[in-house]
C-alpha cells in the first residue's frame, strides 16, 4: 500500500503566491471562480480548531493580503471566505485550508444568503422582496 501524501504539505515554491512564517497562499487547482485562493498553514493540522493562536493570526493576515492580489488581477464584486471542517461539512483534504472565493455579479442567479447556501434549503431565510 502506498503512503498517503498530503497535497498541501511541502508546496513547490512556484505554487506559493504569498507567504509568511507560518502559512502560505496558493491558487485553488479546482477554482469555483477566477482568483479562488487557499490559505494554508505549513504545519500539517486537520482543521482551523487545531491551529495555534499564532497560526490563526498568520492565516488571517494572509487572508487579508489575498484581497490585494485578487483585486489587482481579477476585480471581483465580492467574496466568500470560509473553512470546510470535517467530512460532514465537505472537507476532502484533511489539512486545514481557508478558501478565499472571489464573487462576480451574475455568477449565480440568486447570491442572497452567500455561505448559507452550503445547505441549499436554508439559504433563503427571508421572504423575497
Amino acid at each position: 500500500m502506498e503512503p498517503v501524501t498530503c497535497p498541501f504539505c511541502s508546496p513547490a515554491d512556484a505554487d506559493i503566491v504569498i507567504r509568511n512564517d507560518l502559512c502560505y497562499v496558493r491558487y485553488d487547482r479546482y477554482p469555483v471562480s477566477k482568483g479562488h485562493m487557499l490559505v494554508i498553514p505549513f504545519r500539517h493540522v486537520q482543521d482551523f480548531f487545531d491551529l495555534t493562536e499564532d497560526e490563526r493570526n498568520a492565516l488571517m493576515a494572509l487572508a487579508h493580503d489575498c484581497r490585494g492580489v485578487v483585486e489587482s488581477n481579477f476585480s471581483p464584486d465580492g467574496y466568500n471566505v470560509g473553512f470546510n471542517i470535517g467530512e460532514a461539512a465537505g472537507q476532502t483534504v484533511m489539512h486545514c485550508h481557508l478558501h478565499v472565493i472571489p464573487r462576480y455579479r451574475g455568477d449565480v442567479k440568486k447570491p442572497r444568503g452567500g455561505v448559507r447556501g452550503v445547505i441549499p434549503a436554508k439559504k433563503d431565510y427571508r421572504i423575497e422582496d
